[in-house]
C-alpha cells in the first residue's frame, strides 16, 4: 500500500494540517470582510435615514422624524436647507432631498402598518411582500405606537433594510439591494478558496521536498545495513550529524553491528579454536588405534597405546567440560546461591594441590581469614583451584604461590599471587579470552585448553564480582577476585 510508506504519510499529515489550518483562516477572513462590508452598508443606510426621515415626514403627513414633523433637511453639502414660506414648498424641496437619497442607490418606502403604501422612491421595489416581511420583524401594535422610534436592521430577500418605526400607525424602510455586494463576497470565496487550494498544493510540495531530505539519511541507513546483512561486514553507517536522531540513530547501528561482528567473529575464531584442540587428541586416537590393528603387539605395547589412547580421551573430555560450563554460562545458566566462605574453599584448594606443588618444585602459601559469601561453592573452589594451579603449573621450579582472602572495603576478597615470570604488558588484556595462551609451547606440555582463565572470569562475573589482574616480567603476578561480602 502506498500509506505504507513514512513519506506519503508525512505528506498526508501534512496536507490535512494545511488544509484544515488554511480552511480555518480564509473562513475566518471572509467572515470578517462580510461583516465589515454589511456594517459599511448599514452604517450608510442609517445615514440615509436620519438625513431623509425629515423629509419623509414633509412628504408624508403623519410621520414623525427623529427631529419631529418640523426637523430641518439637510442637503448633500452637509448644510442644512432654509424653511420654506408655504408647506407646498416643503413638500416639494422634502421630495427633491429623497431623490437625491434615491440616486445614492438607497432606496425608501413607507407604509401603514396594514401594509398600505404611503411613499415608496422611484427605485424602491414594488413586491409588496416586502414590505409585509419588514412588518413581521417588529412588533407592530395597530391602537398606537411606540413611545419612541424603533429601528431594526433586517436582510430582507435580495435587499438589507433598515426598518424605522416612528411614533404613530407608520413604518419607513431604508433599504439598499445586496446583489452586487452578494456578487462582491461570491467572487471573494472563489478567489479565497482558489487561494487556499494553491497554498495547501504549494504547502504539500514544499512538505514532499522537505520529507525527501529529512528521509534520505534514513534511505541511506538502510542502504548500509542492507550492505552489511549482505556479508560486508566491514561496513559502517555514514554519520554527518551525531547530535540529531538520526545521527545518534547511526551511531547505536554501528556500534550494534560493531559488537554483531565481533560477536560473529569470535565464534568462529572459537569454533576453530575448539575444533584444533579436539583434533589433536582425535588424531592420535585414531593414529594409536589404527597402529594397533594393523599388526600384532606385546602386551606392554597394547597396554602403552591403551594408555595413550585413555589420556587423549581425558583430554577431550576435560575440553568438552569446559566448553559445556561456559555454554552454560553464556546461556545464563542461574547459580546455586548458598552460603560460603572463601577461606574454607581456599583451604581445600590448597590441600588438593599440595602434591602438584611438590612434583613441580613450587611452593604453596596460605593466608586465610574469613571471606564469607553467597554462591556455589562448587564452581567457586573450581575458580580458587585454575588460579592456583596456572600459578604453579606456568612458572619455573622455585616459584611461591600465596593463596590469600579477607574481607576489604566491605567485599570478600581472594588474592593468588606468584613471583615468577610475570605476563608481558601485551598479553595482559588477552589472558582472559578463550583459547588465549600466553606461552602455547608451555601449554601443550601442561595439557591446557586456554579455557581455564576465560571460566574463572565467567564464574566471578555471575556471581557479581570482579576480577583484576596485575603483572611484572620477571617478579610475579597476582589475581584478585571480589565478590559481594555475604
Amino acid at each position: 500500500m502506498i500509506f505504507h510508506s513514512i513519506r506519503w504519510r508525512i505528506l498526508a499529515w501534512n496536507f490535512a494540517l494545511l488544509a484544515a489550518t488554511a480552511s480555518v483562516l480564509l473562513v475566518a477572513f471572509y467572515r470578517h470582510e462580510k461583516q465589515a462590508r454589511l456594517q459599511e452598508l448599514d452604517l450608510r443606510l442609517r445615514q440615509e435615514m436620519t438625513r431623509g426621515m425629515g423629509a419623509v415626514g414633509e412628504v408624508v403627513p403623519g410621520v414623525v422624524g427623529p427631529r419631529g414633523p418640523a426637523a430641518p433637511m439637510v442637503r448633500p453639502n452637509g448644510k442644512a436647507a432654509p424653511r420654506a414660506d408655504n408647506q407646498e414648498q416643503r413638500a416639494t424641496k422634502a421630495r427633491l432631498a429623497l431623490l437625491e437619497i434615491a440616486e445614492t442607490g438607497v432606496w425608501i418606502q413607507a407604509v401603514d402598518l396594514a401594509g398600505k403604501p404611503l411613499y415608496r422612491s422611484p427605485n424602491a421595489p414594488e413586491d409588496p411582500a416586502l414590505a409585509a416581511q419588514g412588518l413581521a420583524e417588529l412588533e407592530t401594535d395597530a391602537e398606537e405606537g411606540p413611545a419612541r422610534p424603533q429601528d431594526l436592521m433586517v436582510t430582507l430577500p435580495g435587499h438589507r433594510v433598515l426598518l424605522h418605526r416612528p411614533p404613530g400607525r407608520n413604518l419607513v424602510m431604508f433599504g439598499s439591494p445586496i446583489a452586487q455586494l452578494d456578487q462582491a463576497l461570491a467572487t471573494l470565496a472563489q478567489s479565497l478558496a482558489l487561494a487556499g487550494i494553491a497554498v495547501v498544493f504549494v504547502g504539500c510540495g514544499i512538505g514532499w521536498i522537505l520529507a525527501g531530505r529529512s528521509l534520505r539519511p534514513i534511505e541511506r541507513i538502510a542502504a548500509d545495513a542492507e550492505g552489511i546483512a549482505a556479508g560486508d561486514f566491514g561496513r559502517q553507517i555514514d554519520v554527518e550529524d551525531t547530535e540529531n536522531e538520526l545521527g545518534r540513530l547511526a551511531v547505536v547501528l554501528n556500534d550494534t553491528f560493531g559488537k554483531m561482528n565481533a560477536a560473529r567473529e569470535h565464534m568462529a575464531r572459537f569454533t576453530a579454536d575448539a575444533s584444533h584442540e579436539l583434533r589433536t587428541p582425535l588424531t592420535v586416537v585414531l593414529s594409536e588405534s589404527q597402529g594397533a590393528l594393523r599388526q600384532a603387539r606385546t602386551p606392554e605395547e597394547y597396554r602403552a597405546t591403551l594408555e595413550t589412547i585413555k589420556q587423549s580421551a581425558l583430554r577431550m573430555k576435560s575440553i568438552s567440560d569446559a566448553l559445556l560450563e561456559l555454554a552454560q554460562g553464556d546461556a545464563g545458566k542461574p547459580i546455586t546461591e548458598g552460603p560460603c566462605d572463601l577461606a574454607d574453599l581456599a583451604d581445600e584448594s590448597v590441600a588438593l594441590l599440595g602434591r602438584v606443588a611438590q612434583e613441580h618444585g613450587a611452593k604453596l602459601v596460605s593466608q586465610l581469614e574469613g571471606a564469607p559469601v553467597v554462591g556455589d561453592a562448587g564452581r567457586l573452589g573450581r575458580v580458587i583451584l585454575n588460579l592456583s594451579i596456572n600459578a604453579i603449573l606456568h612458572n619455573d621450579a622455585g616459584v611461591t604461590v600465596t593463596v590469600t582472602t579477607g574481607v576489604r572495603e566491605g567485599f570478600s576478597e581472594l588474592r593468588v599471587a606468584d613471583d615468577g615470570r610475570g605476563i608481558a604488558p601485551e598479553n595482559l588484556g588477552q589472558i582472559f579470552e578463550r583459547f588465549r595462551r600466553v606461552d602455547a609451547s608451555r601449554s601443550r606440555h601442561t595439557g591446557g585448553a586456554g579455557l581455564g582463565l576465560a571460566i574463572v572470569k565467567q564464574t566471578v562475573e555471575a556471581h557479581g564480582g570482579t576480577i583484576a589482574v596485575t603483572s611484572e616480567v620477571g617478579k610475579g603476578t597476582v589475581f584478585v577476585v571480589r565478590l559481594p561480602k555475604a
